[in-house]
């Protein structure tokens, strides 16, 4: 069995989502790009996110709408801060844009590992897990996924996989962390291209 439930674990996965302070994360949702804006700001279709300290990534959805994303959760006052620091800092790295709207709004939760990496897990006899991802877990967990699958089907040893199996450990003062961190990242996007 593979558990794949990163910062949701729970019931008797409790212990995964405990040993990463919990973040929120949300993405705003452009109208779908004309095809010739399309083309200036991502011609081939990559997605990408930042090494910031507060990162941010950016892609584009099967339809054309561009997907902008940040730490910070979407309730509150992080709503209107959140989306005009978008507005200025995709007017900064697209400025063919133009001034922008976004037709969609969401928020979720990451969790972050005390040391940015990934943890993989032996839980049980024939259970395994993979997660903590900071953020950034499309491409690593498309990777991860497809060693895992190998692992069960018994192609692959979990000792040679490229990440170490690792005990689980509760990550310390996760909730004062992660409120910490929500409060920082609105004040960044607060503070961003004003000072």
């Amino acid at each position: 069995m593979i558990v794949a439930t990163d910062a949701y674990s729970s019931g008797p996965w409790s212990a995964l989502s405990r040993e990463q302070v919990p973040l929120p994360y949300f993405n705003l949702a452009t109208a779908p790009l004309p095809a010739e804006l399309r083309a200036l700001i991502l011609p081939e279709g990559q997605g990408a996110w930042d090494t910031n300290s507060v990162l941010s990534s950016f892609r584009l959805d099967a339809q054309s709408r561009l997907i902008f994303g940040s730490v910070g959760a979407l309730r509150n006052g992080g709503a209107r801060v959140h989306a005009q620091w978008a507005r200025r800092e995709l007017a900064r790295l697209f400025p063919a844009l133009g001034r922008i709207s976004f037709d969609h709004a969401w928020y979720g939760t990451i969790g972050m590992t005390a040391d940015a990496l990934p943890r993989l897990h032996q839980l049980g006899r024939n259970i395994i897990s993979i997660s903590g991802y900071n953020g950034r877990g499309i491409a690593p967990g498309t990777s991860f996924g497809r060693d895992l699958a190998r692992v069960v089907l018994g192609e692959q040893h979990m000792d040679t996989l490229a990440l170490p199996r690792t005990a689980v450990r509760p990550a310390q003062l996760r909730a004062l962390k992660g409120l910490v961190y929500e409060a920082g990242a609105q004040l960044v996007h607060f503070a961003a291209a004003r000072f």
